[in-house]
C-alpha cells in the first residue's frame, strides 16, 4: 500500500511542480496571456495530436481482448459523460460553462497516470496489464471522442451551421484527426521510420511540461463564487463519485478481480491535462479547467490509495 501511495505522489506530484511554476513564471513577467494562449495552441494543434497517434498506432490492439470487458468499460464512460452532461445542463445556470464542467469531470489521465499505476498493480503479468493497456487506448480514443462531440455542440458557430457544422467541426479536430490517423497506422501495420519516430517522441514529450506552466499561468483564485462551486463539484464527481459508482456497477455486473481494479483504477484517475488544453483552445473556461486538474492531481494520490485499501478489505479488489 506504501508502494503504491509513493508512485501515485512521484506520477502527479511533477504536474503540481510545474504548474507552480507556472504560476511563478507569471508573476515575474516571464509568460504572458499571449505566451498561454500559444502555448496552448502548439499542444492542441501538433503535441496532443502527435502523442495520440503515437499512443494508437504501437498499441497491440488484439492481446488478450476481452470484448465484454471492453464493452462495459467504454459503455460506462459514454453513460457517465452523457448522464453529467444532461444533469449540468439541466441545474448550471451560467450554460456556457457546462462544457468545461462536463470536460473536467469525466475525462481521465489515461496516458500518462494510468500507465504507471497499471504496472504497479499488475507488474510480470502476462495477460493482465496488456488488458489494462488495451483499456487506456481503447478509452483514450473514447474519451477525445465524446469530448470533440461535447466542445462542438457548445460552439455557436458550429451549432449555426446545424448538425453538418456540428460534424464538421468533430472532423476537423486536430485531436481526432490524431486518433484515425494512429488507427490507421495500427490497422494497415504501417511503422515510423526511426527519424520521424524520434520527433514524434520529442514532439509529445512537451505537452506536460508546456502544458502545466500554462495552466499554472491560469491559476487564479476569485474567492467561493459560482465559478469555484462549479470546480469543487466538477472534481467531487470526478475523484468519488464517477470511481465508486463505476466500481458499484461493475461489481452488480458480475465482474471481479483483476477486472474489477482496471475499471477502479480507469475512473478514479485524475482530469487528463489534455482536458484541459483541449477546453483552453476551444473556448472552454480556463478557470475551471485549470483549477479541477490542480485539484484533483493533488488529491488523487490520497483518493486512489484510499480506494484500494477499502475496496481491497472489502474483499472486491485484488
Amino acid at each position: 500500500m506504501l508502494d503504491y501511495m509513493i508512485l501515485s505522489v512521484n506520477t502527479t506530484l511533477p504536474f503540481i511542480l510545474l504548474a507552480l511554476l507556472g504560476i511563478l513564471m507569471k508573476r515575474m513577467g516571464i509568460i504572458n496571456d499571449g505566451f498561454i494562449k500559444y502555448g496552448n495552441k502548439v499542444i492542441f494543434y501538433f503535441a496532443i495530436p502527435v502523442t495520440i497517434f503515437n499512443h494508437i498506432h504501437r498499441a497491440d490492439l488484439s492481446v488478450v481482448f476481452d470484448a465484454p470487458f471492453l464493452l462495459f468499460n467504454v459503455a460506462w464512460l459514454i453513460f457517465f459523460f452523457f448522464a453529467i452532461w444532461v444533469l449540468a445542463f439541466m441545474f448550471m445556470r451560467d450554460k456556457d460553462s457546462v462544457s468545461s464542467f462536463v470536460n473536467s469531470a469525466y475525462r481521465s489521465s489515461l496516458s500518462v497516470v494510468g500507465p504507471p499505476l497499471l504496472v504497479l498493480m499488475f507488474y510480470g503479468d502476462g495477460e493482465i496489464l496488456p488488458k489494462g493497456i488495451l483499456t487506456v487506448s481503447i478509452l483514450l480514443i473514447v474519451s477525445y471522442a465524446t469530448a470533440s462531440v461535447l466542445f462542438a455542440v457548445h460552439d455557436p458557430k458550429a451549432r449555426e451551421k446545424g448538425v453538418g457544422g456540428v460534424l464538421l467541426s468533430i472532423v476537423k479536430n486536430p485531436i481526432v484527426i490524431g486518433v484515425l490517423a494512429g488507427l490507421a497506422f495500427n490497422f494497415l501495420g504501417f511503422t515510423l521510420p526511426t527519424f520521424a519516430a524520434s520527433t514524434v517522441s520529442g514532439l509529445s514529450g512537451i505537452v506536460k511540461p508546456l502544458a502545466m506552466i500554462c495552466v499554472g499561468g491560469n491559476l487564479s483564485f476569485r474567492g467561493f463564487d459560482v465559478k469555484f462551486k462549479y470546480v469543487a463539484i466538477s472534481v467531487a464527481v470526478k475523484l468519488f463519485i464517477m470511481p465508486i459508482s463505476a466500481v458499484i456497477v461493475a461489481y452488480l455486473l458480475g465482474f471481479r478481480d483483476s477486472d474489477l481494479t482496471i475499471i477502479m483504477i480507469m475512473n478514479a484517475l485524475p482530469m487528463a491535462v489534455g482536458a484541459y488544453v483541449m477546453q483552453a483552445e476551444l473556448g472552454g473556461d480556463t478557470y475551471i479547467g485549470a483549477s479541477v486538474l490542480m485539484f484533483s492531481m493533488s488529491l488523487s494520490a490520497l483518493t486512489l490509495t484510499l480506494y484500494i485499501f477499502l475496496f481491497r478489505a472489502m474483499g472486491i479488489l485484488v
